[in-house]
């Protein structure tokens, strides 16, 4: 059976895991049981809480039976963070993550034992302020305090580029605050700690919705990135089991179709494999819905379809190079690498998890009653 569990049936090895131990514990068993013969892999979410923007790449394939169509057997590891996901395939403890290029990037780095075999379209960082603030673009965040989760962390380099690329100086023309997520976030704003935020898409929604509003995107060169999110598997992987490889990202794909048709079901789908990934008890249940539909939506707005190719996974080398060398300006990477020459980016087996029925998925998920 497909599970959630944390750690010991196929994690024994969970050193660089330590930092997990707050996460998620629930069984999530689904529609999608063993299959006999199916191999067991186990593919890492950067998502402890396994929150709603989680939903098409974990939920989805399980309880829809794509996981099982592949013969695999797969159990969602939720872990805290894209470099833990990254490190986690890189030493063999998972065969697969979705995370952030960025992340990818700067373990490839360190350890060039694993690849790219697929992209997905556009960025979800933004900063965003307040739909009725004063500021209205990048310039005007000039001598602000910009809040974000950590001062360490990815959001705040990207604040950083909005305000560099605006011509400001990052380090003198504006502070920093780190005020977390959610309601804290939402507390710093309403208070005046803080005139923008720096997030991701998911949180971003949450927040404008403790303060009542929706949130404004900051116009910036920064937000037209595309490829910032990655799936990652080890070479070896692709070289000795290649239909494996394959039919795991067909399943990413097959899953992402059928959530951007009916992100109503994908939640629904989601909460019934995960249970604990629920809003808390006292919100009520069409509160959670439509908020957890809107986060999901945003996220595949921005992430979901082809790539500039004309498919999916395959985003041309110039647009993710002009992202590498965002990053890389940016800080959010050590240094930038050549898309065609090192060797990161692998789409040998695009054409293989490519050929599935795009139009019989979205069929599937508008015929979906539950």
């Amino acid at each position: 059976m497909s599970t959630f569990s944390f750690g010991t049936r196929r994690l024994a090895a969970v050193a660089l895991l330590t930092a997990l131990g707050a996460a998620l514990t629930a069984c999530g068993g689904g529609a999608d049981s063993a299959t006999p013969g199916a191999e067991p892999v186990v593919f890492t979410a950067p998502d402890k809480a396994l929150t709603a923007t989680t939903a098409s790449y974990t939920s989805v394939p399980l309880q829809l039976g794509y996981f099982s169509a592949e013969k695999l057997d797969v159990t969602i590891q939720p872990v805290d963070s894209a470099p833990t996901a990254i490190q986690s395939v890189a030493t063999g403890q998972a065969f697969m993550t979705y995370a952030s290029l960025n992340a990818a990037i700067a373990a490839y780095q360190k350890d060039p034992g694993i690849a790219v075999v697929g992209l997905t379209n556009g960025s979800i960082f933004r900063v965003v302020v307040p739909q009725d603030s004063p500021i209205t673009t990048a310039a005007d965040l000039k001598g602000a305090t910009i809040g974000s989760n950590s001062l360490a962390g990815v959001s705040t380099l990207f604040a950083k580029g909005v305000l560099k690329e605006a011509g400001l100086d990052p380090d003198k023309d504006a502070q920093y605050l780190p005020v977390g997520l959610g309601a804290q976030a939402a507390d710093a704003l309403r208070k005046k700690q803080i005139a923008a935020y720096a997030g991701w898409d998911g949180p971003n929604v949450v927040i404008g919705d403790l303060l009542g509003t929706t949130m404004r995107d900051i116009p910036t060169p920064l937000n037209d990135m595309t490829g910032t999110s990655a799936l990652v598997v080890r070479k070896e992987s692709i070289k000795q089991e290649p239909e494996r490889v394959a039919g795991m990202v067909r399943a990413f794909y097959k899953a992402m179709v059928f959530s951007q048709t009916n992100p109503e079901a994908a939640i629904k789908l989601h909460w019934k494999q995960f249970p604990q990934s629920r809003p808390a008890s006292d919100v009520p249940e069409e509160t959670a819905l439509a908020q957890a539909v809107r986060i999901l939506k945003l996220r595949l707005d921005i992430t979901g379809g082809k790539g500039t190719s004309g498919r999916y996974g395959v985003i041309d080398d110039a647009a993710v190079q002009k992202t590498i060398a965002a990053f890389a300006e940016h800080g959010m990477i050590p240094a930038a690498i050549d898309v065609k020459s090192s060797g990161l980016f692998d789409y040998s087996l695009a054409g293989k998890y490519n050929a599935f029925d795009e139009k019989a998925v979205e069929q599937e998920a508008r015929q979906w009653k539950g």
